[in-house]
């Protein structure tokens, strides 16, 4: 392989600047790509003038046509060659790829959205980009047994956390062809290194039950997790006494966001809102038994006006402070459910944009997948700083909990 160079030579800087004034009096959208295509073009040129220079008994061997699907549309290129065919530049995509990440994502935003062939057609047109019937069908194909090899994956055997939680959404029902009510459980994980993925997404027609919950528990074990110091997740029937029984050393932390809406449910707005601003003071606490025993306080000063529902916030007052027990700077990550909130709310707007229901059970897995896959390109890619940071202490921990 041939070495980048890390600026620009005063030669190269001179024919940009006169690229730039030759394209700048165009500012339409072919002008954009024109420049483009001549600034690639420019560049491969002179990436294979330096690479010559480093290389003996070679030299430049003419062009070759290529076109390169990107955002832009369809650019047309000239591709370097030298005599000994060993020259290629950097600036491609790997060999035989279509197009590069941003042809790729438009494509894909066109096929989750459920465009039709002819639509997604058309719309590549305008681009002057081009697709048959059979090359959509083949990417959706393709997405969909990844979505099937995704789901079956194994997993490491530790974790520090992982947050569940069950997404309500509409699908056709393949068997009566009615558009049906469906639970998607969504399942996000962060190893002890900080880093955050998907670890699995179940979807069932009907309702959420706790036959569910133990089913999607026992599917994690199956394929490799083991050992985790907590999960976080809203108070779902029967979801405790499966995690008791399966992760008996893991605790369980109950989003602390939900049991506040909870109290502005269940308690008069006066109460709800003095309730609430107590319970925002002992989120700070230090110390986690202290904090679990002015919450009881606090519970017992309103048992008179709401007795059931003091009763349930008594019996999980333990779960509502868990996240208290790990290290200060890493709390604030591990006391509600906000992570797979928001990947949930993504399939929401996927949902809307396609009419309010996922057509099949195959196209809400290929969306899936593209969700999974640009998280873990983009957003996903490194580890959380701030837990990557608390490493040492996250490992005391699991040592304490684990391998005492």
């Amino acid at each position: 392989m041939h070495p980048r160079t890390n600026s620009l030579s005063k030669e190269q800087h001179d024919s940009i600047e006169a690229l730039i004034e030759q394209f700048s009096q165009d500012d339409s959208f072919d002008g954009l790509k024109s420049l483009n295509e001549a600034f690639l073009n420019l560049m491969m040129k002179k990436e294979r003038e330096a690479f010559l220079r480093n290389t003996e008994n070679n030299k430049g061997n003419g062009f070759y046509p290529r076109s390169l699907s990107t955002g832009l549309g369809k650019i047309d290129l000239m591709i370097p060659r030298d005599r000994l065919n060993e020259f290629r530049p950097f600036l491609l995509p790997e060999q035989w790829q279509r197009g590069d990440q941003s042809y790729d994502d438009l494509l894909n935003s066109l096929i989750i959205h459920a465009y039709s062939p002819n639509k997604i057609r058309s719309i590549l047109k305008s681009l002057n980009l081009s697709y048959s019937d059979t090359d959509i069908n083949e990417i959706k194909d393709e997405l969909f047994q990844r979505s099937n090899e995704f789901k079956t994956r194994e997993l490491n055997a530790d974790a520090l956390c992982i947050y569940i939680d069950a997404y309500h959404t509409q699908i056709k029902d393949p068997d009566t062809h009615k558009v049906t009510k469906a639970a998607i459980y969504s399942v996000i994980g962060i190893d002890l290194d900080g880093k955050k993925e998907v670890y699995g997404y179940y979807e069932h027609f009907g309702s959420e039950t706790k036959e569910h919950w133990l089913m999607i528990l026992n599917d994690l074990i199956k394929r490799g997790l083991k050992r985790l110091l907590l999960i976080i997740s809203d108070d779902f029937p029967g979801l405790s006494q499966a995690i008791q029984a399966l992760f008996s050393k893991t605790e369980h932390q109950l989003c602390f966001v939900h049991m506040q809406r909870n109290v502005h449910k269940n308690m008069g707005k006066s109460d709800s809102c003095d309730f609430n601003n107590t319970l925002k003071a002992l989120r700070t606490y230090k110390d986690k038994e202290k904090a679990v025993e002015a919450f009881a306080t606090l519970c017992e000063n309103y048992r008179k006006k709401y007795p059931t529902f003091i009763d349930y916030m008594l019996k999980n007052k333990e779960r509502y402070f868990a996240f208290l027990g790990f290290p200060n700077t890493l709390q604030k990550h591990i006391y509600t459910t906000n992570p797979v909130e928001n990947f949930n709310s993504r399939l929401e707007v996927m949902r809307i944009n396609i009419g309010g229901y996922f057509q099949t059970s195959k196209t809400l897995n290929i969306a899936m997948q593209v969700l999974i896959d640009k998280l873990s390109r983009d957003k996903w890619r490194y580890p959380v700083p701030i837990i990557k940071g608390c490493q040492y202490e996250i490992y005391q921990l699991f040592n304490q909990r684990f391998l005492a």
